[in-house]
């Protein structure tokens, strides 16, 4: 009898391991390397993502581009945020994929070179070496919106693809590049350690508000999972809300994920929000900023073709209050 016993609990605590949620796990472009996955680390530090109703196990990263997608359809993951250029590419590829979310949008990298080149007008761009990080991804789609703004193609200039924006700082400071990129928070890093680098700040002047990244998902988690995709969104928007109004825990909070020191993860985050300060969306998604993105995309090389929104688009997910597509 004791032995039936046994087996009737050690049966039962199976099958409710079996039935119990699934732990999650989710992509985000250059998580705990760039600052898109700042929402994401606060919603885990705070346990947002379980009270919404999923467990998220882990955030994977990539390096970009179209790596993002592709680690997120390589194994059994349930959402990615990824660049924006990335998700158009991999629809009109036929990847079985939707758009259901809205992640950043605007500039959040300095472009820098070296303190002797003669970087003043747009005709010094000319045959100037850029680097940027893969194809499709957020850092070349800038250049090539960054030229058409000065009335340059990309013919006009050398475009180096190098993976790791750090590999970027490297080649800059060895004359291997002449124009590289910093985001955060490898700027706030790069600055306490005493690199000089000269800004040019009126590089991206010009460029109108543009789409960086979107949440994405697969048509088969959409049909299977959508209360736990719509819990993820609904987690990501309680961590943006805490980022925009407590900065002190959410610094705490990016140190911690990022396993930066508290100073570098305090000013890399004041550096977003100083340059553009509605940099993270809260998930919703801005239908007109989306399409001029497309556009420009298209105007400049990057994406060929039309874009069938409805066919792309699934935002149900998204909190009703932010279902307007402007958010």
């Amino acid at each position: 009898m004791i032995k039936f016993r046994a087996i009737a609990a050690a049966l039962a605590l199976s099958l409710g391991l079996a039935g119990a949620a699934r732990a999650e796990d989710i992509v985000v472009t250059h998580y705990a390397s760039l600052l898109y996955g700042t929402p994401y680390a606060v919603a885990l530090d705070k346990g947002f993502f379980k009270q919404a109703g999923v467990d998220v196990s882990s955030i994977l990263t990539s390096k970009g581009g179209g790596t993002s997608v592709r680690n997120m359809m390589a194994g059994d993951t349930l959402f990615a945020e990824v660049a924006f250029p990335a998700a158009l590419s991999a629809l009109k590829e036929g990847f079985p994929i939707k758009i259901i979310s809205g992640g950043t949008a605007g500039p959040s990298s300095f472009w820098v070179t070296r303190p002797d080149v003669k970087i003043d007008t747009p005709e010094d761009l000319k045959g100037k070496r850029f680097v940027y990080s893969r194809p499709k991804s957020v850092s070349e789609s800038s250049i090539f919106a960054v030229l058409k703004s000065h009335g340059l193609k990309p013919s006009d200039v050398q475009m180096i693809a190098i993976g790791d924006f750090g590999a970027g700082l490297t080649a800059l400071e060895h004359n291997k590049i002449d124009i590289a990129i910093i985001p955060e928070p490898i700027y706030s890093q790069k600055m306490k350690a005493g690199a000089k680098y000269k800004i040019i700040s009126w590089l991206d002047s010009k460029l109108p508000p543009y789409t960086q990244t979107v949440g994405i998902a697969t048509n088969d988690m959409i049909a299977k999972k959508g209360a736990q995709l719509a819990a993820v969104i609904e987690g990501r928007r309680k961590g943006t809300d805490v980022l925009y109004s407590d900065q002190k825990a959410t610094a705490a909070a990016l140190a911690k994920a990022y396993n930066l020191p508290p100073d570098i993860a305090a000013s890399a985050l004041a550096g977003i929000l100083k340059q553009t300060p509605n940099w993270w969306s809260r998930g919703g998604l801005d239908m007109k900023q989306m399409e001029l993105t497309a556009q420009s995309l298209k105007d400049t090389g990057a994406f060929e073709g039309d874009v069938d929104w409805k066919a792309a688009i699934d935002d149900r997910f998204i909190p009703k209050d932010l279902q307007t597509r402007t958010q």
